[in-house]
């Protein structure tokens, strides 16, 4: 086995003196080399989720290098991280590769056309609005599987986007190893105000539905249709349709936006006050970023109800297109259950349902490179991957931090970033907080639900701190 693993160490290096190579021999394609390595220490969310870690694993090496090139018409991005911070399982990490496991960061080519470009890879686009409350697409950079055709005449904006959330080589049932997304934006441009509508659908059990992705008829029409059939049913079975608006404004100064999302509406209040009321399923976004004589000073809000993103279930059955990388949140690291923490979970808004976030940001403008941040988050009970918590139907009525002990995180952030020479670029920061009443891992069993979920715990208090700062060389061939 030794030797087996020194030839995969000598093929990494091999592979890596190639593209080292090929940067220096294709200097008429203006190809850029990339390596950053840092240093991380202190403790992170994996590690308050699974308290014990804090002492044994306090810090880490990442190290990231990468090939790019980057012309008017194409752009080439090959990225790749090492990391030795023990948060995922690898067969060869400890035998071949001095603790260290190897992940993307970036794998994608694009080409572009004036207002027209094609993008496919292992990549993370984001939201069309910038911020790190985004509803419709994680702010957390997840690199998936992910393919775009947009549109932008300055005018009228189109994106379609299939992104592949996840394609499990096991499951408890079949339809959880494959599920897909496709994301839709329809916008209009007013010198410099923009507003659109923006819809997801999430199915499972196919990895690419070529009707969501090509037809630019919104996908509600698409999934109705379809499943209703003309004269048979077309769709892809289980299906979840996600809508809403977002409005924006640009200028040289400032940056505002406002963003709503729709999982599911309570019509019925409406039209039929005397039958049931289903929970309202929403979330929203704003922010306010405004340039002063002193800096830049930001300002963003979100939340979301609860319930919203979770899957469904009717009747007992167990639907599985919950708005989520991976149908679980609980994994197998040296023979213990860890809990993967739900930022890097959730394909939409990065903290999901039944929470309220705030932030404030601030770039002075007498230090270049220099950024401020403090974070205050209220979490209530959090379920994606069940459907109604731990209940067997919904609790009726919509519900927002009516949980009995709720989860409180407050978090301050100070980084810097800026250029040693041409070449050569340093960064630190440093974070620090509490968490009040940090949620614990609960299992439930009831009717239609086998999957467990995050509670609040009263008095289960964690401090938090984490330090990194890393060097990164590029070169330009």
């Amino acid at each position: 086995m030794e030797k087996g693993g020194t030839g995969n160490l000598k093929v990494f290096f091999l592979l890596f003196l190639l593209l080292f190579g090929l940067a220096y021999i294709t200097s008429a394609f203006a190809l850029e080399f990339s390596l950053a390595s840092s240093y991380s220490f202190g403790s992170n969310l994996f590690f308050l989720y699974n308290e014990r870690e804090i002492i044994n694993k306090s810090s880490s090496w990442t190290f990231d290098v990468g090939i790019f090139h980057l012309f008017d018409v194409f752009e080439f991005k090959a990225s790749m991280l090492a990391k030795n911070d023990a948060v995922f399982n690898d067969p060869f990490s400890e035998s071949y590769y001095a603790g260290f496991y190897f992940d993307f960061k970036e794998g994608s080519i694009s080409f572009r056309n004036n207002n027209f470009s094609v993008t496919l890879g292992r990549t993370h686009l984001g939201d069309v609005v910038l911020s790190p409350y985004s509803l419709f697409i994680s702010s957390v950079n997840m690199p998936r599987n992910t393919i775009e055709i947009s549109y932008d005449d300055g005018k009228f904006i189109y994106i379609t986007r299939w992104i592949q959330l996840c394609e499990l080589k096991f499951g408890a049932d079949e339809r959880e190893r494959l599920k897909s997304s496709n994301y839709k934006v329809y916008a209009l441009r007013v010198g410099n105000l923009r507003f659109g509508y923006e819809d997801i659908t999430v199915y499972v059990g196919q990895r690419f539905n070529f009707e969501y992705f090509a037809n630019p008829i919104p996908s509600f029409f698409i999934q109705y249709v379809n499943d209703a059939g003309r004269p048979y049913p077309e769709g892809v079975g289980e299906t979840n349709y996600i809508s809403g608006f977002f409005l924006d404004y640009t200028d040289i100064d400032r940056y505002y936006y406002i963003q709503v999302l729709v999982d599911d509406i309570n019509m019925n209040r409406f039209i039929h006050p005397e039958s049931y009321q289903n929970p309202d399923k929403i979330a929203w976004s704003i922010g306010l970023v405004q340039k002063t004589s002193i800096g830049t000073v930001s300002f963003y809000h979100a939340g979301a109800t609860k319930y919203t993103f979770q899957p469904s279930a009717e009747s007992g059955n167990q639907m599985f297109y919950g708005y989520t990388y991976y149908p679980y949140f609980v994994y197998t690291r040296d023979g213990e259950n860890v809990v993967l923490p739900f930022e890097l979970l959730y394909a939409g808004y990065k903290y999901g349902e039944n929470n309220l976030a705030f932030m404030i940001d601030y770039a002075p403008s007498f230090a270049t490179g220099v950024n401020a941040d403090f974070e205050f988050v209220i979490l209530g009970e959090r379920s994606p991957v069940n459907a109604w918590n731990d209940r067997t139907t919904y609790l009726p009525g919509t519900h927002l931090l009516d949980d009995p002990v709720k989860e409180y995180r407050a978090i301050g952030t100070i980084s810097y970033s800026g250029g040693i020479s041409r070449n050569l670029k340093f960064w630190a920061s440093v974070s620090a907080g509490f968490i009040w009443n940090a949620s614990t891992l609960v299992e439930v069993s009831s009717d239609n639900v086998r999957k467990p979920l995050l509670r609040p715990q009263e008095g289960n208090n964690l401090p938090f701190f984490l330090g990194n700062f890393g060097v990164s060389f590029s070169k330009s061939f």
